[in-house]
């Protein structure tokens, strides 16, 4: 009877621990990362948010299946805590699109096991080779999901330490890449750290992982050290390019079952650009069009803004369509003065589901996953925009174009002076969806040593520095960015570009990891020779 009760008492502990391993350590992490995206908490939780799930992959470190299905959920939740807005337009597609986004964290929880990563040893060499892998298959995860499937890289973990300005500075070389991966290691290490510590405890040992806390301490040392002395450079450079500029932000809604009249949304951007006139802008941006506009079809509809640049010679930037006998494009346009040809550039990465359906032609019920059954056609150039009244050379992004930084190397590889992102955001509500588009695109400007304005329809409208600082931003009463109207108006000055490591030599870090991993899996570097010893 007392085994039976022992028994018994054995099975409950083992089911309440494959509980909390399984579930529950999965959700913390997944909610203390999702948390670092929110503007009113902390970031600094993102330096621990790993370490459940680390757990987890420890606990199972014997059943494949079992880790997989951790991984799976904690990006579940991760995602959709971070992505569930996108139900607002397509509730099938976000589903869809977080179980997909789920199986990268899956796939890296399965692979933090023998050969790459050694839970039998607690010394201070394998605990930093340890750290080293599961950061180099994190970010490798991330680079993958960047670009597979025409990618879907937003809310990297380098992205959730965008509040503090020092750190960020890394990612001019290294990309965001470069701050994900610290984190990540960061994270590695301290779960390491008290592993070992908790281990040589309970052998009644004691272990002072010095060696550890040295590196965590330097690398976070030389951290702030190359952002402080970025920020002390940018506030020395001398400003010589400069842009007077009027963002409108027309707060159009867009709903798909209350049609915009066109003619009164239209008119409505009109009334605001009549408003910049006496402030004398360089530039006047309208976002991308958020009700179907097309100036090529209907060249009189630039009629009204024509005749505000002949009253004030101003550059007119807008989003437009323009359709061709076949194909339908997303654009946007630059009339730098009244009778002048634009200058057009069209967006290169549409939005999967939104823009275009992938693989429709093959599986035609993919079209019922989103209520768009329109396919817009990609651009294929990366063309630049040149403005006379200041001379500057800008690089035009649309939409989510800004979130995708391998891209937007391509478009500085030209040299431009200024990013200009525009945007519509306005399927989303009020809801953290431009925010989140926001922050994903701050980095940019960091990585490539080029400011960016981001012009939307329904906010967040902005100027970002050189250095990933929001200087100027459209708010309304208590603060409110998104859905309402208004104007961002701005004269700016800020230095030539300089290029960056980041620039040069693109995602030099997910190069490096993908070697360290292979040498592991030479002889004389593997864990395996450790693992068979213990």
């Amino acid at each position: 009877m007392d085994n039976l009760k022992i028994k018994e008492k054995k099975t409950k502990q083992s089911i309440l621990t494959d509980l909390f391993f399984f579930f529950i350590s999965p959700t913390l992490s997944a909610i203390l990362l999702a948390s670092c995206f929110n503007p009113k908490i902390p970031s600094s939780f993102c330096w621990i948010s790993l370490i459940p799930l680390i757990a987890s992959g420890d606990f199972y470190k014997q059943s494949p299946v079992k880790r997989f299905g951790c991984g799976f959920f904690f990006g579940i939740i991760f995602f959709a805590l971070s992505f569930w807005w996108i139900g607002l337009v397509t509730v099938i597609g976000t589903v869809a699109l977080i179980a997909y986004l789920a199986l990268y964290p899956a796939i890296w929880l399965l692979a933090i096991s023998p050969p790459f990563v050694n839970y039998q040893s607690t010394s201070a060499k394998d605990n930093l080779i340890n750290a080293l892998v599961i950061a180099n298959l994190w970010i490798i995860s991330e680079w993958f999901r960047s670009w597979l499937f025409s990618g879907f890289p937003w809310n990297e973990l380098g992205s959730s330490a965008y509040k503090n300005i020092l750190l960020i500075q890394l990612c001019s070389l290294g990309g965001v890449f470069l701050l994900s991966w610290f984190i990540a290691f960061i994270n590695a290490l301290l779960y390491f750290m008290v592993r070992s510590v908790f281990s040589h405890f309970t052998t009644k040992l004691f272990y002072l992982p010095k060696i550890e806390a040295l590196t965590a301490i330097l690398l976070f040392g030389l951290g702030f050290f190359y952002g402080e002395q970025r920020l002390i450079k940018d506030s020395a450079e001398d400003k010589a390019l400069k842009i007077r500029f009027a963002a409108i932000q027309p707060n159009i809604p867009q709903d798909l079952y209350i049609p915009v009249d066109p003619e009164e949304a239209f008119l409505e951007e009109i009334t605001l650009s009549r408003q910049t006139l006496s402030f004398k802008p360089d530039l006047v941006c309208w976002p991308e069009s958020p009700f179907g506009i097309d100036f090529f079809a209907s060249p009189k509809l630039l009629e009204p803004i024509h005749k505000l640049q002949e009253a004030h010679p101003f550059s007119f930037l807008a989003g437009s369509f323009k359709a061709s006998a076949t194909e339908l494009f997303n654009v946007a346009v630059l009339y730098k003065s009244a009778g002048e040809d634009p200058q057009v550039y069209a967006k290169n990465h549409l939005v999967p589901f939104g823009e275009y359906t992938p693989f429709a032609h093959i599986f035609p019920f993919l079209r019922k996953l989103v209520p768009f059954q329109i396919d817009l056609s990609p651009g294929t150039e990366h063309n630049l925009f040149f403005l006379d009244r200041p001379q500057l050379k800008i690089a035009p992004l649309i939409c989510f174009e800004d979130t995708l930084a391998s891209y937007v190397r391509e478009m500085t590889a030209q040299n431009p002076d200024l990013l200009i992102d525009i945007t519509n955001d306005g399927w989303f509500k009020d809801s953290p969806g431009a925010f989140l588009h926001m922050i994903n695109a701050l980095f940019r400007t960091v990585e490539l040593d080029i400011p960016m304005l981001r012009c939307t329809n329904t906010g967040i409208s902005v100027w970002i520095d050189q250095r990933g600082r929001i200087t100027q931003m459209l708010t309304q009463k208590e603060g409110k960015a998104v859905d309402c109207k208004g104007i961002l108006l701005g004269e700016t000055y800020w230095h030539h570009p300089v290029p960056t490591p980041y620039q040069k030599l693109g995602d030099w870090i997910v190069l490096l990891a993908f070697t360290s991993l292979g040498l592991l899996l030479v002889p004389p570097f593997s864990h395996k020779k450790i693992i068979k010893k213990n």
